[in-house]
């Protein structure tokens, strides 16, 4: 589905904000893309617009540099690896924190993490810290390991999301989250494997891990009533008729603001 015509010019205003090209095609036409891009651009506005005495918030190229004035903000067209240090390379939101230099955050699009199977998995929306995409990139690309500080699906499609949408999401976290600890010394939540950088502290229990991040369907269409009761019990938001109704896109905002005010306790 293309973007709706409320949901574009927002995705135009907030390039604009952001001094990033908002002119032409800003959105991609590929299937679900648009509406990652516009959940992906939503999110950083909102710590942009409303946590900036704390937090700042920029347009990255592949290399970590500043996207230039006037740029395009170029994100992956399909899941991806973080790519190795490029200003051609995709794009990313980085997040820092005005006073505590160590909390630093990069939001990226159709990012692919590596699970405790060795399968990967592609997160269409997600959050890991700074250090660990650093790390990454500047040591020839790679794939972060652990749960996401945050993690949003979008599925750009009407009619009713069945049960195993849902379980499929639940899937994909239960791979990911590190209730087993990759060296026994570790205690974290997210690490990369080229220099053993790691970080966040290590939960005993999954639901507890869960509780910690946004983690959210977000659809254009609705869910079916059993989908709900899964989901909430493992703290995955379902955020329904996304273009609809503006409530719902702020509920998912709202998470993440709580998600970025909070990271020291990760």
């Amino acid at each position: 589905m293309a973007l709706t015509t409320t949901a574009e010019t927002e995705l135009r205003n907030i390039l604009r904000s952001f001094r990033a090209a908002h002119g032409g095609a800003v959105a991609p036409t590929s299937e679900g893309k648009a509406l990652e891009v516009w959940v992906l651009m939503k999110l950083a506005h909102t710590v942009h617009q409303t946590l900036s005495a704390n937090w700042r918030v920029t347009l990255r190229r592949g290399d970590g540099s500043l996207l230039p004035v006037g740029g395009n903000f170029d994100l992956p067209s399909q899941r991806s690896k973080i790519q190795p240090s490029s200003p051609t390379a995709p794009g990313y939101v980085l997040l820092e924190h005005r006073r505590h230099a160590d909390r630093r955050l990069e939001l990226r699009g159709s990012l692919q993490w590596m699970g405790r199977s060795g399968a990967k998995h592609e997160i269409d929306v997600s959050v890991l810290p700074a250090q660990i995409g650093e790390a990454i990139r500047n040591n020839g690309g790679g794939y972060p390991h652990g749960l996401p500080i945050a993690a949003v699906e979008c599925k750009d499609k009407g009619g009713f999301g069945p049960l195993d949408e849902t379980r499929q999401t639940l899937a994909r976290m239960y791979d990911l989250v590190l209730v087993t600890q990759p060296i026994s010394s570790w205690s974290c939540r997210i690490f990369e494997a080229a220099t053993y950088t790691y970080w966040g502290r290590k939960s005993s229990r999954y639901v507890s891990f869960f509780k910690k991040g946004t983690f959210g369907i977000v659809r254009a269409g609705q869910f079916q009533s059993g989908a709900s009761t899964l989901a909430s019990h493992y703290s995955i938001g379902h955020y329904p008729g996304i273009y609809d109704n503006a409530s719902v896109i702020h509920r998912l905002e709202s998470s993440f603001r709580r998600t970025v005010a909070t990271i020291s306790d990760f």
